[in-house]
């Protein structure tokens, strides 16, 4: 399984893009930076999207991806929450703010919407898929991807305290998972759903006591402006036993 973190970040910057994965070239996590990442012919190998929630950071880019696809008579599949769905039908893709792309070409939509649940396994691109629920302002799935190879990817989207029983549902060899801001922001990242590295390490050492070892771990959805503060606190995790890494965009992973 080959990961490339294209986007690594919750902003935008000259050098920086909002969030989102590829699997093998044909899977994306999240379309916060799909389309300013990805040349056209590669856009059009993409077989589906995985799309853990309807906040505009992890959507964004399903416009004009659709509008790539339609250019070139192409489709892909969608997956993730009703509430995803909602989001992208009324209020991006509803034909006034964009184009209404679950309906056009009349014929053979541009996109297929599939809506999955917590623990309801299915295939995609090749992946056996499994998404778990986890705590945040929206409704929030993430999706655990098993390689033919019997490897295992955890990506989290955006998630508060309370998500080291969803990783044990997975058990991955790799997480991906979200940091937000330095621990001097932990109660009001605590209150919007997210978290700091603190609140991740007591996530791992919950992760550990329940399965006996923690997967390597990176981290994505940082603030521009505070990455280097993430990224100080980040390293100290080292001396708890955590193997936890800074994502940045370009960064590739073999699985």
């Amino acid at each position: 399984m080959n990961i490339r973190i294209l986007r690594a970040h919750n902003t935008e910057s000259a050098s920086t893009r909002m969030v989102s994965l590829l699997i093998d070239g044909k899977l994306a996590l999240d379309a916060g930076g799909l389309t300013s990442s990805l040349s056209v012919r590669e856009q059009l190998k993409l077989e589906a999207i995985l799309l853990t929630h309807g906040h505009y950071d992890h959507i964004r880019d399903v416009p004009t991806l659709g509008m790539n696809l339609f250019l070139n008579q192409a489709r892909t599949e969608l997956y993730g929450h009703r509430s995803v769905r909602d989001i992208l039908i009324n209020r991006l893709l509803d034909g006034q703010v964009y184009s209404a792309f679950f309906q056009k070409p009349p014929e053979a939509p541009t996109f297929n919407f599939n809506i999955v649940e917590d623990g309801q396994t299915f295939e995609a691109a090749g992946f056996t898929v499994t998404p778990v629920a986890l705590s945040h302002s929206l409704p929030v799935l993430g999706y655990g991807l098993t390689s033919p190879n019997s490897k295992t990817l955890l990506f989290t989207g955006d998630t508060g305290p309370g998500v080291a029983k969803a990783i044990a549902q997975v058990t991955p060899d790799l997480l991906v998972i979200e940091i937000t801001a330095p621990n001097r922001f932990q109660e009001s990242i605590r209150q919007g759903g997210h978290l700091t590295p603190a609140l991740l390490a007591a996530e791992l050492t919950e992760f550990r006591r329940l399965k006996g070892y923690t997967p390597l771990t990176y981290c994505v959805h940082m603030n521009v402006c505070l990455e280097n503060e993430i990224s100080a606190e980040l390293a100290m995790l080292s001396a708890q036993g955590f193997d936890v890494r800074p994502a940045y965009e370009g960064l590739e992973i073999d699985l």
